[in-house]
């Protein structure tokens, strides 16, 4: 079921970026060269279970916030493999755009992306004007100074130094997290039950850690071929991770209990679609690329 639903949301946004896009110049051309590139889409599925919970919201709002994430998180890894941050060579199995394209027009083509994910929420009619605004506040707090951005500034700061778990479990909070509790709450725009929203807003912050957990242990364990990036990275880099910090088991059982607490907090949903959700929990925590 899952796959099938992935595969099926990365078609409809693919789609709908590539249209977006265009392909006109070279900036056009960069950008699409990442975006399109082969990618598990997994906020953008979010986004589009959460929103099947949601009947305030149409199938075509959910594409177009989809296509927005994707955007906005396209951006922010063209930038981190940029020299002056991770430098790395490698992305989604093909040369990173600065390596494809010059590390200038990546610069741009990441800027684009940003901007593009909040003009096309803006162009789309069948949001709401005040949902639209809601939407694109979500985001800006998700991406910004007090959220991915300021967790890649703390990411690099804290290269060659030792940290605690509290320490590290911020900055994975801020730098993936962040975007990816926002795309679940992207689903529930329009949703006014309170109750309901702090549950996914719980859901998604627990998946959220769970997902880069996960992330740190498959860079330890698995292969370049398999992740499609350079694994190399973060010893190369002297980084951080939870791996370094508590060793791969441990990694192993955080990433579990918050897989399993975040399901947990699902259970005061009334709706058969949640489903969804917590097979892309379990796929989170669980995966193994």
């Amino acid at each position: 079921m899952l796959e099938a639903f992935l595969s099926h949301t990365r078609d409809q946004v693919s789609k709908n970026v590539k249209k977006i896009i265009g392909n006109s110049n070279l900036i056009e051309k960069a950008m699409s060269y990442s975006v399109l590139g082969e990618s598990k889409m997994i906020r953008a599925g979010l986004i589009v279970a959460s929103g099947k919970i949601n009947k305030n919201i149409s199938k075509s709002s959910l594409i177009t916030f989809a296509s927005a994430i994707e955007l906005i998180h396209t951006y922010s890894l063209i930038h981190d493999d940029l020299p002056a941050m991770d430098d790395d060579d490698l992305r989604r199995g093909k040369k990173s755009n600065h390596i494809k394209f010059g590390e200038a027009n990546a610069i741009l083509a990441g800027d684009a992306l940003q901007t593009l994910a909040y003009e096309i929420i803006c162009n789309d009619s069948s949001i709401k004007d005040k949902d639209k605004i809601e939407a694109i506040k979500m985001i800006s707090k998700a991406c910004g100074k007090n959220g991915m951005v300021y967790g890649q500034h703390l990411d690099i700061n804290a290269e060659t130094k030792k940290i605690d778990k509290h320490s590290i479990e911020n900055i994975h909070q801020l730098k993936t997290g962040k975007l990816i509790q926002c795309s679940v709450m992207l689903g529930q725009i329009s949703n006014e039950n309170n109750n309901e929203i702090n549950s996914f807003k719980s859901f998604g912050k627990k998946i959220g850690l769970a997902f880069q957990i996960t992330d740190d242990i498959l860079e330890a364990i698995s292969s370049e071929e398999i992740l499609g990036k350079d694994i190399q990275s973060d010893l190369k880099n002297c980084k951080s991770t939870y791996v370094s910090v508590l060793g791969i088991d441990e990694s192993k059982k955080e990433s579990k209990k918050l897989m399993e607490s975040a399901i947990s907090d699902l259970q005061n949903i009334e709706s058969k679609d949640k489903d969804l959700l917590i097979e892309l929990a379990k796929y989170i925590s669980l995966r193994e690329n």
